[in-house]
């Protein structure tokens, strides 16, 4: 029933489709379908379908931030890699919930737009950006949002501006809601395209110093405690190199666990709560994983 509603609406799909393809950590076991709808009226119609037949599905952009358990996901994941606008009305930058935060960070500059700097190197999509208020070197992706378009959970779709958004230190409302971000506008000023390029490959530069690009992972894994810094917390606890299984405390960036080869979701998780537990004892402050798992 699902192949043919699927064939039907000209929607790309794989069956039974391994999830270490489709993250950045390399983990997890397979999913019953992960479909493609290429624009919101498919995405719109699949919903739909999915809820007709109380099929579970999950969203999922460039898979940057995401683990998914070793026991697969018995569902539909909606991936929103296809959705590619990329567009500018004065200072109005509308961007798809798959351009990459980078091509969109670029894209602003290269028309001497400041405000998305910030985004550029992370390994994610505007649509997962947008989901957890995506944010590096001070800056974060809600500033300069003027509103976001989404289908909600019966396929309807929706614009809210950035207030009704309930942005704050990675979070946002669509963390609380079933629903699919299909693209955000961003409000930019007016910057100076050498400096803004400058900035960008100067983070660029700092991320390849000092974060384990080499490797496997999902960026950060644990979120900035009040007052601190995670990966300043578990250097200070001795921790670098701290393994569980093929999962690691990387030992160039503490705040990063990689994986080395042959992690599994199980390996991620136990050790993340080993670090977790050691903090807590050691330095009295809980961290939180900044890493989604599902």
């Amino acid at each position: 029933m699902l192949k043919n509603f699927l064939l039907q609406n000209e929607i790309a799909a794989h069956f039974d489709e391994s999830l270490k393809k489709h993250t950045t950590f390399r983990v997890g076991g397979n999913a019953m379908c992960i479909a493609m709808p290429d624009t919101a009226e498919k995405a719109s119609l699949l919903l739909k379908f999915l809820k007709e037949n109380n099929i579970r599905h999950y969203f999922l952009g460039n898979g940057s931030n995401v683990i998914f358990r070793d026991e697969g996901f018995d569902g539909v994941i909606i991936k929103t890699f296809n959705f590619k606008t990329l567009s500018l009305d004065g200072n109005i930058l509308t961007a798809g919930a798959g351009v990459t935060m980078t091509s969109a960070a670029k894209f602003a500059q290269e028309n001497s737009l400041a405000g998305l700097e910030c985004c550029y190197g992370i390994p994610g999509n505007i649509g997962g950006g947008v989901y957890m208020n995506a944010g590096a070197y001070g800056g974060e992706i809600s500033a300069c949002i003027e509103s976001v378009d989404y289908l909600d959970e019966n396929g309807e779709l929706h614009t809210v501006t950035k207030e009704e958004c309930d942005f704050s230190y990675r979070h946002s409302v669509f963390m609380k809601n079933n629903w699919l971000i299909v693209s955000a506008r961003f409000a930019l000023k007016e910057g100076n395209s050498a400096e803004l390029l400058a900035f960008m490959e100067d983070i660029m530069q700092r991320r390849r110093d000092k974060q384990p690009l080499d490797k496997p992972s999902a960026g950060s894994s644990f979120k900035r405690p009040v007052g601190y810094f995670a990966a300043a917390l578990i250097d200070e606890c001795g921790l670098k190199g701290l393994s569980v299984g093929g999962a690691q405390v990387s030992e160039k960036h503490a705040g990063f666990i990689v994986n080395t080869g042959e992690a599994t979701c199980r390996d991620i998780v136990r050790l993340a709560d080993k670090v977790t537990q050691i903090v807590l004892e050691k330095k009295g402050v809980r961290l939180e994983k900044e890493m989604i798992i599902i």
